[in-house]
């Protein structure tokens, strides 16, 4: 009898409702394939992601029963370690705020024998590259997932020190571009056994287009935005998941999105939001944006909120951000996750 398929949901990030089916199958394998290409032996699982979430399914629930290994799940904001993760070594699961908590456990982790950290559903943040700095010549080794729920992985590349620079995304053995021309701003078109189909979709889709715009040689891209985040104003092209991440990196504890907007008389703009749990004045977050990412368009208008609502994963839940202004979020595109 045929396992039946598992249903992941995206709903909170673009606030476009949709349900995503993926065989046992097709998990097992994908965790299987990722683990091998980067992880290699471990005795133990740190997870931080939830299981509901397929990034959190895949390395929390799925690798570890594959492996024969125990998994610790800290998905409730921890302060540190559980005693029974002993030092063995160690697969961390990690989301972007998981990084926080591992840059106050660097002596826990220098006395692991091994370790290393799967990063997804999101950019690293500025305490990755501390974390990595501080273990620099440890060992300890750290990779980016770039994927969706509806493809799942596609890429990978490792995450360095800070001042080393960032490779180039690397294709998973089983990924292919399904787009035979390669060059610059070019949408990520691609081919792979372990697409998901959407609960509405009679059969599993061929090949999937991404709302992301890359640069690409035969097996290999660089990432040059999502189309929802790239906007122009006043001829000016600016990426708002780089201008947010910047500033966002700029203070521990300031979180920040930028929204794009319709403005009557530019067409498109942005405004920003952020929350911080000191004083921090509009005039001041200005002149940090101005600091951080020099000669940008300022946003329209500037929102202090007390949180910026995210999703389980940590990414920007949209449509309730939207709503604390009363605006309609941008369409977005599909494929957007």
């Amino acid at each position: 009898m045929t396992a039946p398929e598992i249903e992941f949901r995206t709903s909170g990030h673009t606030g476009s409702p949709a349900v995503w089916l993926r065989t046992p199958d097709q998990l097992r394998a994908e965790a299987g394939l990722i683990a091998d290409e980067l992880v290699g032996e471990i005795e133990q699982i740190v997870s931080f992601a939830p299981v509901e979430h397929l990034f959190g399914r895949l390395f929390a629930q799925v690798l570890p029963e594959l492996r024969g290994v125990p998994v610790h799940h800290l998905t409730h904001a921890p302060t540190g370690l559980p005693p029974e993760v002993e030092e063995k070594r160690t697969l961390f699961v990690c989301l972007p705020s998981s990084w926080l908590v591992l840059r106050h456990l660097l002596g826990r982790l220098k006395a692991l024998p091994s370790a290393v950290a799967l990063h997804g559903t999101g950019p690293t943040v500025q305490a990755t590259g501390e974390v990595l700095a501080a273990l620099s010549g440890t060992g300890f080794r750290a990779f980016e997932l770039f994927g969706s729920t509806e493809t799942g992985g596609i890429a990978h590349r490792e995450i360095t020190p800070p001042g080393t620079g960032t490779g180039r995304w690397r294709l998973l053995p089983d990924v292919e571009f399904a787009d035979p021309s390669a060059g610059p701003g070019q949408w990520l078109n691609i081919r792979s056994p372990r697409l998901a189909r959407r609960s509405d979709m009679a059969t599993r889709p061929d090949t999937w287009q991404l709302p992301d715009v890359i640069h690409r040689d035969d097996r290999s891209f660089e990432f040059h935005g999502r189309a929802s985040a790239l906007i122009k104003v006043n001829g000016e092209r600016i990426n708002l998941e780089e201008l947010a991440t910047a500033l966002r990196n700029s203070a521990d504890g300031l979180d920040v999105a930028c929204l794009p907007v319709h403005d009557p008389v530019r067409a498109e703009h942005y405004e920003l939001f952020y929350s911080f749990d000191q004083d921090l004045s509009h005039r001041e977050i200005s002149a940090r944006l101005r600091k951080v990412m020099h000669d940008v368009t300022p946003p329209r208008a500037v929102h202090q909120v007390r949180r910026i609502p995210r999703t389980a994963t940590g990414k920007i839940a949209v449509t309730a951000l939207y709503a604390l202004t009363q605006q309609e979020p941008r369409p977005a595109l599909e494929g957007a996750s």
